[in-house]
Parts: C-alpha cells; sequence; structure tokens
C-alpha cells in the first residue's frame, strides 16, 4: 500500500538555474535521451515520404552533433525507449510495421559487403496470458505496428544488430532493461478488449521469449527493472482487475513482481480510491516516478521503496506532468517534473507558470539540491553524468531545448 504522503522535513534549500546546452531545431521530432559521460544520444522517429523511420544521434556537451544514425527495418517504424549497456552500447526501442516485398526484387551483388551485422530472429510467439486475454488487432493507434524491436548501436554510431519479434497485434513500446544476459521490454498491446501490459524477454542473440501479458482490457505497463536474480520489477497501471485483485482507485499504479521464468509472482496497487495514479519510472534502488490526480488536482508523485517493497518515503508536488526519476549514487536520487507553484523548502522558486523543476533528494527523502528550467515547460526526458551533471530535455514557447547544471 502507498502512503498518503511522507516527505521529510527539508532545510530551506536554494534553486539553481540551470544551463541551456542547446535549442534543438523546430523540427527535430526527438522522444527521448540517454546521457552518458560527456555524450548525450538523443532518438525520435521522422517521418519520410514512405512513413516514418527511427534515429538515434549523439551530441557532445555543447550541443555540436557528433553522428546520426537512421534505423531503419525497411519498413515503418517508430523509436519509444533507450538503454545502455555495460560495455557502452546504445539500445533503442519500438515498433515496426511488416516489411512488403517487392513486386519485382532487385537483387544485392554477392560482391557487395553488408556494412553492419543484423540479426532479426523471427519465432512464432506464444503468449503466457494468466488473466485469459483474447488478443484483437484493433488498438486505436498505429494499426500497422505489430513488431517488436531493439537496435543494438556501437558508441561510435555502428549498427550493431536488429532484433525484431512479430506479436501479430498493435503493439508500443514503453521501456528497456538489459543485463549481461540479455534485455526485456515493455509496454502495451491491443485486446479483443481494448490493451494489456505486456513483458518480452530476450537473451543476448536475441532470441525471444514468451510475452507476458498483465491485465486483458486496460493496462499498460511503462517501465521494467532487471534485478540481479533475472528477476524483474515492471511498473504501469491500470484500470481493471488484475491477479484477483480489484481496482481500488479511479485508475491504480501497479507494481508487478515477475519471476526470472517470466512468471506474475505478485502484484502491488495504489490505495487512494479518489485517485488516478500511474507509475511512469523504476530505478535501481526502486524509486519510482509518476503522476497522480485528485478532484481534478494533478500532482507529480516519488515513493522511494525498500527491498521487500514496502514504501519508506514519498515525495508529491502540484504539477502538470509526471515525475522523471534517476539515481545519482546509492545515497542521492534526482525527481524532474513541470511544477506549477512554490515548494515549501525551495527558496526563490515561484513560477507564475509550469515550469521544469529537477530536485535531488537524500536516502531518507531531504531535499538537498533544487535546479530550475523556467524556459523549458514538459520535461521529456533526464538523465546524469559526472561531467555534465543533471540534464533535462525538455519543450517549451520556443521549441525543445537541453538545460543541464553540475549539482557541486
Amino acid at each position: 500500500m502507498f502512503p498518503a504522503g511522507a516527505q521529510s522535513a527539508t532545510k530551506n534549500i536554494p534553486v539553481k538555474i540551470m544551463t541551456r546546452i542547446t535549442a534543438l531545431p523546430n523540427s527535430t521530432p526527438v522522444s527521448g535521451m540517454l546521457v552518458s559521460g560527456k555524450v548525450i544520444y538523443l532518438f525520435g522517429t521522422t517521418t519520410t515520404v514512405n512513413g516514418t523511420d527511427a534515429y538515434l544521434e549523439a551530441m557532445d556537451g555543447l550541443g555540436a552533433v557528433r553522428w546520426t544514425l537512421p534505423l531503419d527495418t525497411g519498413a515503418a517504424e517508430i523509436a519509444t525507449g533507450i538503454t545502455r549497456d555495460t560495455s557502452g552500447n546504445i539500445w533503442v526501442v519500438g515498433s515496426a510495421a511488416q516489411v512488403i516485398p517487392s513486386a519485382t526484387p532487385t537483387p544485392t551483388p554477392s560482391t557487395t559487403p553488408t556494412p553492419t551485422p543484423s540479426a532479426t530472429p523471427t519465432p512464432i510467439p506464444t503468449i503466457v496470458n494468466p488473466d485469459g486475454v483474447v488478443l484483437d488487432p484493433d488498438l486505436p493507434t498505429r494499426k500497422d505496428l505489430t513488431k517488436i524491436v531493439a537496435w543494438k548501436v556501437s558508441p561510435s554510431g555502428t549498427l550493431l544488430a536488429t532484433y525484431t519479434l512479430d506479436v501479430l497485434h498493435p503493439v508500443l513500446v514503453r521501456g528497456i532493461a538489459i543485463s549481461s544476459k540479455g534485455f526485456a521490454v515493455v509496454g502495451m498491446i491491443s485486446t479483443s478488449t481494448g490493451n494489456a501490459g505486456f513483458l518480452l524477454q530476450s537473451d543476448a542473440t536475441g532470441t525471444f521469449g514468451k510475452p507476458l501479458l498483465i491485465g486483458k482490457t486496460d493496462t499498460v505497463a511503462n517501465a521494467v527493472l532487471m534485478k540481479t536474480d533475472g528477476s524483474l520489477i515492471v511498473v504501469g497501471s491500470s484500470g481493471e482487475k488484475i491477479g484477483g485483485k480489484a481496482l481500488i482507485g479511479q485508475r491504480d499504479g501497479i507494481v508487478a513482481s515477475i519471476s526470472a521464468t517470466g512468471k506474475l509472482v505478485s502484484l502491488i496497487r495504489s490505495s487512494n480510491v479518489k485517485s488516478s495514479r500511474s507509475w511512469q519510472s523504476i530505478t535501481n534502488s526502486l524509486f519510482l516516478g509518476g503522476d497522480a490526480a485528485v478532484n481534478s488536482q494533478t500532482e507529480a508523485v516519488v515513493t522511494k521503496f525498500a527491498s521487500n517493497f514496502r514504501a519508506t518515503w514519498t515525495a508529491r508536488f502540484p504539477a502538470l506532468s509526471r515525475a522523471l526519476t534517476f539515481d545519482i549514487s546509492s545515497s542521492s536520487r534526482l525527481m524532474t517534473f513541470s511544477s506549477t507553484g512554490a515548494i515549501k523548502g525551495v527558496a526563490g522558486w515561484k513560477p507564475t507558470r509550469s515550469s521544469v523543476l529537477t530536485l535531488i533528494f537524500d536516502s531518507k527523502g531531504a531535499l538537498i539540491g533544487a535546479f530550475g528550467a523556467s524556459a523549458m515547460t514538459t520535461p521529456i526526458s533526464m538523465g546524469f553524468s559526472r561531467d555534465l551533471g543533471v540534464v533535462v530535455l525538455g519543450s517549451g514557447a520556443l521549441g525543445v531545448s537541453i538545460f543541464h547544471a553540475l549539482p557541486r
């Protein structure tokens, strides 16, 4: 059960103004960002005459583009998630459409080398389905996107592999987690009665297992964490009964524990009967971020969970966006959101309109830092590195831009 609010007492923290790294061209269709050292990786989806194409782009800490890599499966695709493995490779995930064979295929000369190896396993999916879901390819968004796709890219911008699985139903990927043994993706898939959350695991070679569905009519999986023992934590939201646990609020934030073999072990729901809740992000320390709406009032919410999933502290603030979360270290955590008013304990923060604010908490939930960027109204993505500090990608009246601040 989630506490209604347990934010620790705070001392008066002065807000520091973040510095703009770069303003992106208005035509840049960026979906998110990953920060690693002195490099910022941007990903998104461009519109072409043939549909949509995904891309990955690297820029330095001054905003100069190092390289841009198209991510193409031969059909329409979108990029919706990103992560990094321990070797520094970048993984971008998304959805793709079926490749339509050309009526008159043009043979490729055998003397032409293939510059980038690509592995595309296509096993027939068998879905683990504890809630009796009957799938139906009727999703109110991109009906053509039935493939789950993961692109593996080197730090220098070389496409190393492309892994796909056609699940035969419209699918939207929300997040990815990776380990030395493989990766897992989560998101939303169409069903005969609405949509279900899904979890799909793969080994390091792109051999996929059986998708696990969570819910059947009104559930979304937004983020996933892979634990060292092979088990997983999936967070999201649901407006239906799952695993025998009924809906408590108007919509509940959910935390699902999944075994290493891909079975639903337990499910925790938010407990406010009057609220609509959603978890959107999770860190390795079990620091969850999301949003809540009660009586037309919206809040950005973060909760720090213990290893036994007991909530240790919660912070919530009036906002027009969800909370993004990130671990700086074992004892400090980041929260970024669109703040709509003054915050107790944060000196000098009195926005006249919604503005992006990043807060740093210690291990007990006390505020120890605050960074504002009033030129941005809505955060898109957030990251951190020792070289660039806190980095926020967001949108505002003048378009999309990237700001940062060094918390020292």
